[in-house]
């Protein structure tokens, strides 16, 4: 990447996403395109195009997910199952439509049902 190059970190606010921010800029990189819930629900498949329409990130970091620790995850599972996958499969989408030249999709076993299978370094790395 250069430090010119538009970067869209989603999930900017979060402990990782923070991090990620506070590290590019640390090495230069000052084309950040950061947008809060408020700005863009990421879960809205229409508001995501337009904004990837508009914006047309070169990079994008996927740091974004619903959240909310073990007692929040046992008691609504299906509904952050269901809210993470929206987000994904709408950046994961628009990253493609839009010729995105690299992706990087951060997730974390938080963001899935408690029993739901959990990929290892090897396999994510062989493919």
């Amino acid at each position: 990447m250069k430090t010119s190059s538009k970067i869209f970190i989603a999930g900017h606010n979060g402990l990782v996403g923070s991090a990620l921010v506070r590290k590019l800029k640390e090495k230069g990189f000052g084309n950040l395109l950061l947008k809060n819930r408020s700005e863009l629900d990421l879960t809205n498949q229409h508001a995501v195009e337009v904004f990837f329409a508009s914006e047309k990130p070169e990079y994008v970091f996927l740091a974004a997910a619903k959240v909310g620790g073990i007692h929040a995850n046992n008691t609504y599972p299906a509904e952050f199952i269901f809210s993470n996958m929206q987000v994904q499969m709408n950046i994961i989408n628009e990253s493609w439509k839009y010729k995105v030249k690299k992706m990087l999709f951060l997730g974390s076993s938080c963001i899935y049902p408690k029993f739901a299978p959990q990929p290892n370094a090897r396999q994510i790395t062989a493919s």
